[in-house]
């Protein structure tokens, strides 16, 4: 059920504005969006989001709490495979944007050179710093590509 303070709402198509989800989107999975996060903080940061637009987890129906499980298993396949991430991080923070929604930050114990640039977990081993982050439309472009090919090779 939609939560009739969010759902469609202004709030929810503001959320879809901001993390360009259309233009980003890697895969759906049980009623989950997985896109690329438009500010890069690790190499490969995704976003995680509920297509219904529910802004509590408590409304989230049974079908939507099991598919989470699915996107998370998605994601942290598509961080190893894709990027070689040693793990995943998941934020859920919700302060700005209400719609339930995680993001996702591959963390890596070296740098790594892709997408034409070297990425360095500078926060590494420590928990993440949210802030500022990679937003340069050409990088987004070749992780989204890299990205959903990964999802075809895994759905196989």
């Amino acid at each position: 059920m939609v939560n009739p303070e969010c759902g469609r709402t202004p709030e929810f198509i503001d959320f879809q504005s901001k993390f360009r989800l259309d233009e980003l989107e890697i895969a759906t999975v049980h009623g989950w969006r997985l896109s690329l996060r438009p500010k890069q903080l690790t190499l490969g940061s995704m976003v995680l989001s509920v297509v219904s637009g529910v802004c509590n987890h408590a409304d989230l129906t049974p079908d939507e709490g099991a598919g989470l499980v699915d996107g998370f298993a998605l994601s942290e396949l598509l961080a190893r495979e894709v990027f070689g991430a040693v793990r995943i991080n998941v934020l859920c923070l919700m302060m700005q944007d209400p719609i339930v929604h995680f993001h996702i930050l591959p963390r890596y114990d070296r740098p790594r050179t892709y997408a034409g640039r070297t990425w360095i977990d500078v926060d590494w081993p420590g928990p993440p710093v949210v802030g500022a982050g990679e937003d340069d439309l050409s990088v987004l472009q070749v992780l989204g590509h890299d990205l959903r090919s990964g999802v075809l090779r895994l759905r196989g």
